[in-house]
């Protein structure tokens, strides 16, 4: 069985918004600044595939990352919602 819980990540960031200084910020950008303002407490990348790790999922306007055309690479623009949750698997043998 799989739950879902939402990271609320204002609390890293004293906000509910993240400014970025990139015109062309993408969503990797923003879920890198997460992990730098999360002081490794949030691993959302998996630095060994630079890839969502399998422990997250993370949310663009609603919208699964993975369904994305261009993935981590896409370019976000103002009022763009990024959400993160974590995955938690339960049950057993």
């Amino acid at each position: 069985m799989k739950s879902f819980f939402h990271l609320d990540v204002s609390k890293a960031f004293g906000s509910d918004h993240v400014e970025l200084a990139d015109d062309r910020a993408t969503l990797r950008t923003v879920l890198q600044e997460v992990m730098r303002k999360g002081n490794g407490k949030i691993e959302v990348i998996d630095p060994a595939t630079g890839k969502i790790d399998v422990d997250y999922f993370v949310l663009l306007n609603r919208r699964e990352s993975q369904t994305l055309p261009q993935g981590l690479g896409t370019e976000l623009h103002e009022g763009d919602e990024v959400a993160i949750g974590m995955m938690h698997y339960w049950g057993g043998g």
